[in-house]
């Protein structure tokens, strides 16, 4: 048994979690420091994406078969097990000839020199409740990747940074009011935002910078931006344009189990909560009609934190601006009784959903027409 664990050398890394791009980074960074390190060693990349238990099971044997092979002249070998995606709570990672495989490759771990033998596992979501999780991290390092949270702000100004970043590289910039209509629209996947911002910088190289009408353009609208598009157009109260995404939602949830009516509820209560918001800041005087965004974002950096709730739901601060920029001429389309009410509508359509036999899309299409047509009464 060698005298050194592999938790002692730091040369046995598991980089996993829910954000691919970070993921990527921080194993290409660790891989890279071995090999400067180790510039001798022999170097083993495997593909561990699987489509099924016998794909999984292959890609465990290439891994002992790696680790147990060493090089002809006695130096070293970096492995890296990369994109492997059956650690987590998916149906694969419970099969037998997995489970074994990976009860095979722990072993290995243990009997292994850790100055001769260096392994990096990159992966996604992992269940923590499983052996090889735990008994990996007795053995090596383990870093956990979470994404940025949609429910805070915070992850904004890196957004905005990684965006200028892409398109510094292609030689070309983006309109402050662009780049914010871009992270609305991809939300706070890191990975699939330099995507769009890589595509939208090839698209605007000739005319040198990014309009938010190129965004409408090129950018790949995610789920979440088109739940932002029913919500703008209760916003706007257009009852045409809210009964078509909604059918559009309603279809969608028909072809993916994880999307529900009540996400589709939720997203209301939210932006019924943010035109709340903005009527009450400008009542404030804190904000008024801004066509320009970075105008209403100075706005914005006036308005006193200490006159803020506690609670990130109800604090206005902690949203994207762009959010609250495009709410604030909606805000002009209802009387602040007309908001309290369609929050009490959207209220008993929850109690509906959870509680009652109705058809689900009945429920949200008569909350949205009951909050959209004005009464004139």
């Amino acid at each position: 048994m060698p005298g050194k664990t592999y938790k002692e050398s730091g040369s046995l890394y598991l980089v996993c979690g829910d954000e691919e791009l970070a993921i990527k980074e921080r194993s290409t960074f660790v891989f890279g420091q071995w090999k400067d390190q180790f510039p001798e060693y022999e170097e083993e990349l495997i593909d561990a994406a699987a489509g099924n238990a016998g794909e999984a099971g292959r890609a465990i044997g290439k891994l002992l078969e790696a680790m147990q092979t060493m090089p002809l002249f006695g130096t070293g070998k970096r492995i890296w097990f990369h994109n492997c995606n059956f650690l987590g709570e998916e149906r694969t990672s419970s099969v037998q000839i997995v489970t074994e495989g990976l009860a095979k490759v722990i072993g290995e771990f243990q009997q292994m020199d850790p100055l001769k033998v260096l392994i990096i596992i990159s992966a996604g979501k992992v269940d923590k409740r499983k052996s090889f999780y735990k008994k990996f991290q007795k053995l090596g390092q383990v870093e956990v990747l979470r994404g940025w949270d949609a429910s805070k702000s915070d992850w904004i100004p890196e957004a905005e940074k990684r965006i200028d970043e892409v398109f510094a590289e292609n030689g070309a910039t983006i309109h402050s009011e662009a780049r914010a209509a871009l992270i609305e629209s991809v939300g706070p996947n890191a990975r699939q935002l330099m995507q769009e911002a890589e595509k939208l910088a090839l698209y605007t190289t000739d005319s040198g910078q990014a309009s938010p009408e190129d965004v409408q353009q090129v950018v790949s609208r995610n789920k979440q931006a088109k739940a932002f598009a029913l919500g703008d157009a209760v916003g706007n109260r257009n009852l045409s344009a809210a009964m078509r995404y909604l059918g559009e939602e309603l279809w969608e949830m028909k072809l993916d189990r994880k999307r529900s009516a009540l996400g589709l509820l939720y997203g209301l209560i939210s932006k019924i909560r943010t035109l709340i918001m903005v009527k009450e800041m400008q009542r404030k005087g804190w904000l008024r009609m801004e066509r320009q965004f970075f105008r209403f974002k100075q706005q914005l950096e006036q308005v006193p934190e200490s006159a803020m709730p506690a609670d990130p739901k109800f604090n206005p601060l902690k949203l994207n601006p762009y959010v609250l920029f495009r709410a604030l001429p909606q805000s002009s389309n209802y009387a602040t009784n007309e908001l309290v009410s369609a929050m009490q509508i959207l209220y008993e359509a929850n109690m509906k959903l959870i509680s009652s036999s109705l058809d689900d899309g009945q429920v949200l299409q008569q909350s949205i027409v009951s909050i959209v047509t004005k009464n004139t009464a």
